[in-house]
């Protein structure tokens, strides 16, 4: 068999077994975060958060027609599942092209030993958490991994063409078109352009500077410095030290044969950015982020805002490459096609702007006109990146904005952030429960480490072999880590154990959510070596047995093996088997909210996402009905502060009295009575509560008024709601305070009433909800995985049954109270959680003579960890109630052990005493011992006195 068809084979076996995992651990629907919202987006053709990924949707609308599952979310899921297993299967051409280029196959273990490497670096790939874990739920990460991957693989394969065949630059361009093309997926891939143009330029420099890209990028940068600079001192002093670094950075490259002449000349070119970025700040990196997504819109937005530096920009690119070419040293076919496949594939993003202008249901930040389209592409929305001062310098978000009070050093905080990238690369192979170097260090962690160790004995094993090779992705990995690292600039992890309240010293400037899967790519990239690592380990161990044919083929099978072994550790965290808990969320969160055109106030990501996805998708939970849940508007806050989702929302018939011109007027925020800053948020709360119940607001006293003022004049005699609104018990209290007195628990959200009152509770309307109209199923399902951001979201769950059962408790109605508890108990809770809701449980349970439940319920507690005294009080109560009298004592004494002072327990010992077992002598005894304890209780002086 003929060593392609061999790699064919291989390749294909890898991706198989990989692609039926993931389809075994896939989600059947919507996942949380962005899933439900790109679900959506690709199912109608939409337009999700920035920057827009138009060609993922577009991909996911393909898929979502393909006639495999019955549920769409899984169609879309393919995605990354199919995306992923490719991925791994060139993770496996990718060591064995690096190992081929220096292994000749003189004898019979050299043919087969880099198949065995390569398909190890392909399964510690797959089995990587981050990577996992976004392979089996609908995010944009798979096919761009394939993307990075491709275009590395193309860089070696341009290699080998230039050594056979004496050099064919197709693939130089066709990886160039490649990557801008998949900025319509996401602009990771493009953390790969350095890598691959450090190669290229020390494999064949002149292949690279013919097309001229450095001067184009020095040109756009010395216009957009003009553009920012005008005719400033600045001006004058900034762009001829860029026109100077750029021209000297080509003559060094262009005349020495040195290796080292290739970094010296891109220091130079990154010196032209750093002054550029020096003089003319943030804008120059975000019309650089513009160009990388798109420099067809990059261009016509330059022309659109200063049209004459364009035509600068043009005629001086031109009149040098018409120079070069009169000196003979320019390709202008070869320039004229690589220009043409830029710009070509950069029209990608227009598939955003044609479809925003259609008003689709999902339009995040409505790119329907030329200035919202080139925002989108900013990723205007968010903060602008900034690489100083260091997120982590601080406690609070405040401190960081102002730059005040930073807590450490520039140099500490990055530390900090570089730590935080190390514990997650730690989890890759050996899982966060078992190696967290913040919080434990499991015996598993020794396992975790093989797959770090072989990477770093891969390197070292490359670079001695190969150093060309070695550089393409180990540029490619210090990009991917370090690099986002320095980029990125993110606060502390959630998980920090340093977390807490900022005034008594702890870490309060958080993320929203554990930030490992931005720097998947790293650890994709890091797997590479770890398979050329695998292959040094089996030569040296081989050659060291003289190749002997039995170990040989054992010590490689049981390599294999172990390449399962992250499976098997990551697994319970990946998996998302059978989880149909976000689409149940969506659903009964748009169940809570019957009436025409209703208004349902959202957090979030998390609370939000799920519920239009299950108003835009058909699925399983909601019967496959293309209407369900179209009668609410749903308005999440965090959009509220923008004026284009306003705008959306009076659109969908929410009650806004503003026009859409008014709203373009609106602030962002101001400072209302008693120095309360408003932002835009809370004026919509107030204007939509209002006009629901058909209450004209006066701009702008109304809306800048105290709680009290604002609520006496709404709510009113004259406050008829007609159209319901509602608010998620997900929302923050802060966001409530105009309206938290009027507040009524409906199951998961609460209803605007007119009647002002303290913890309402609609319990009929509740318990309905929860017993006939709510999918629980894979919430009460033990078997189903849940992580974190899943057990939080339990916890408004959690808090609904527990408001019930206190409701139900203050009706004195026990028994209806256990029953809401006892569904609570199903939920996957955080031990103090749970034990929480189990005490509860206990307490009714004792009530109403449920001496098992109650019993079971303490057992439970005390199985978690617990052991108050009062838990054994009540586990003495409940052996008692089942005249188990003996236990009952015991745990009583246990109580008393525990709490000498605690007249209750006493009482109930003395109680068991004198009447179930009839032992005076002891219940006596028992009082006495009190009395020196507690001589001014005279309950217990007045029954010793009548025993005696």
């Amino acid at each position: 068999m003929n060593d392609t068809r061999v790699r064919l084979l291989v390749f294909a076996a890898v991706f198989v077994v990989v692609a039926g995992v993931y389809l075994y651990s896939a989600a059947p629907t919507a996942a949380f975060w962005d899933c439900g919202e790109l679900i959506s987006a690709a199912f109608t053709m939409g337009v999700p958060h920035p920057p827009g990924t138009p060609l993922f949707v577009t991909l996911g609308r393909i898929f979502s027609m393909l006639p495999v599952a019955k549920e769409v979310a899984f169609r879309v899921t393919l995605i990354p599942v199919l995306f992923g297993a490719f991925s791994c299967g060139l993770i496996y051409l990718l060591v064995l092209k690096l190992i081929s280029s220096y292994v000749v196959p003189e004898r019979r273990h050299d043919r087969w030993l880099p198949h065995v490497a390569g398909v190890f670096g392909g399964l510690a790939c797959a089995f990587a958490f981050s990577f996992w874990d976004n392979s089996v739920e609908a995010e944009v990460y798979g096919p761009c991994v394939v993307v990075a991957l491709s275009v590395l693989y193309m860089a070696l394969v341009w290699r080998e063409q230039l050594k056979r065949a004496g050099g064919d630059n197709r693939l130089i361009l066709a990886a160039i078109f490649l990557l801008f093309l998949s900025t319509g997926i996401h602009f990771t891939p493009m953390m790969t352009v350095f890598a691959v143009l450090v190669f290229a330029l020390i494999v064949d420099r002149e292949a690279v500077l013919q097309l001229r890209l450095f001067e184009l990028f020095a040109a756009y940068l010395v216009i957009l410095t003009m553009a920012e600079l005008g005719l400033s001192v600045a001006a004058f002093v900034a762009i001829p030290l860029m026109l100077g670094a750029a021209w000297y950075g080509i003559r060094v490259m262009d005349r020495s044969t040195h290796t080292r002449s290739v970094f010296y000349g891109l220091g130079l070119f990154f010196l032209v950015f750093v002054i550029a970025y020096v003089a003319a700040g943030n804008a120059i990196m975000d019309d650089t982020v513009l160009f990388l997504a798109s420099p067809t819109v990059a261009l016509i937005e330059r022309w659109v805002r200063s049209p004459m530096l364009l035509l600068l920009l043009v005629a001086s690119y031109g009149g040098y490459l018409y120079w070069l070419h009169r000196q003979r040293r320019l390709s202008p076919k070869y320039v004229g096609l690589m220009l043409g496949l830029v710009l070509l594939a950069g029209t990608v993003q227009f598939i955003m702007f044609i479809r925003a202008s259609h008003s689709p249901t999902i339009n995040e930040a409505d790119p329907s006109n030329w200035r919202d389209f080139v925002s989108v592409l900013k990723r205007e929305q968010y903060d602008p990146m900034k690489l100083l001062p260091r997120k982590t310098q601080f406690l609070t978000e405040d401190d960081w904005r102002m730059n005040r009070n930073p807590r450490f050093g520039v140099l500490v905080a990055y530390f900090e952030q570089v730590k935080f990238y190390l514990r997650y690369f730690f989890w890759q192979w050996g899982n966060a429960r078992f190696f967290d170097i913040f919080l434990h260090v499991g015996w598993q962690a020794l396992l975790g480490l093989i797959p770090p160790l072989l990477g770093l004995w891969g390197m070292w094993h490359q670079f001695r072999r190969e150093k060309r090779s070695f550089v393409l992705i180990f540029v490619a990995f210090l990009v991917a880590s370090i690099g986002l690292v320095t980029y990125l600039n993110l606060k502390y992890s959630p998980s920090d154990p340093r977390r807490g309240n900022p005034a008594q010293g702890g870490y309060g400037y958080l993320e929203v959510r554990e930030r490992d899967y931005f720097y998947a790519f790293s650890f994709v990239f890091y797997t590479i070596f770890v398979g050329v690592g695998a292959y040094a380990f089996l030569r040296t161990v081989i050659d060291r047995l003289r190749f002997r044919r039995a170990p040989a083929y054992a010590l490689s099978g049981a390599l294999l093996a172990f390449g399962f072994v992250p499976m098997l550790l990551n697994y319970p965290e990946v998996s998302r088997r059978g989880d149909w808990i976000p689409a149940e969320y969506g659903y009964n969160m748009l169940a809570s909210c019957p009436g025409e055109r209703a208004v349902l106030f959202t957090n979030g990501d998390n609370d939000t996402f799920p519920l239009w996805f299950m108003q835009t998708v058909p699925s399983r939970i909601a019967g496959y009905s293309h209407d369900f849940g179209k009668n609410v508007r749903v308005g999440i806050l965090s959009l509220l502060n923008t004026n284009w989702y306003i705008k959306q929302l009076k659109r969908w018939g929410a009650p806004i009295s503003f026009t859409e011109e008014e709203i373009e007027q609106l602030p962002r925020g101001f400072v209302g009575k008693n120095n309360r800053t408003f932002l835009l948020e809370d004026v919509m709360i107030r204007d939509m509560v209002a006009t629901a119940g058909g209450v004209k607001l006066n701009w702008p006293e109304d809306y800048a008024a105290t709680s009290e003022e604002y609520i006496a004049k709404v709510f009113g005699p004259g406050y008829k709601p007609r159209t319901p609104v509602y608010i998620a018990t997900t929302v923050s209290p802060g966001s409530l305070q105009d309206v938290k007195s009027h507040l009524r628990l409906e199951g998961l959200v609460y209803r605007v009433v007119p009647d002002a009152g303290s913890e309402q509770v609609d319990l009929d309307r509740s318990r309905y909800l929860v017993d006939s109209v709510y999918s629980m199923k894979s919430i009460l399902d033990p078997r189903v995985s849940k992580d974190e951001n899943t057990r939080g979201l339990l916890l408004t769950y959690a808090a609904t049954f527990m408001s019930m059962a206190n409701g139900y408790r203050r009706l004195n109605r026990p028994l209806d109270a256990e029953h809401v508890l006892t569904l609570a108990t199903g939920l996957d809770l955080d031990r103090d959680r749970r034990m929480t809701v189990l005490y509860h449980l206990s307490s009714v349970a004792l009530e109403n003579g449920n001496y098992d439940r109650a019993l079971a319920a303490l057992d439970t507690i005390q199985a978690l960890g617990f052991t108050q005294p009062d838990f054994a009080l009540r586990r003495g109560l409940a052996h008692e109630g089942k005249e188990n009298l003996k236990q009952a004592e015991s745990a009583y004494i246990e109580a008393m052990s525990a709490d000498p002072g605690r007249g209750e327990v006493v009482q109930a010992l003395v109680h068991l005493y004198l009447g179930k077992l009839g032992d005076t002598a002891k219940g006596k005894a028992l009082l006495q011992l009190w009395l020196r304890r507690a001589p001014s209780d005279s309950a217990a002086a007045r029954q010793l006195q009548q025993l005696s």
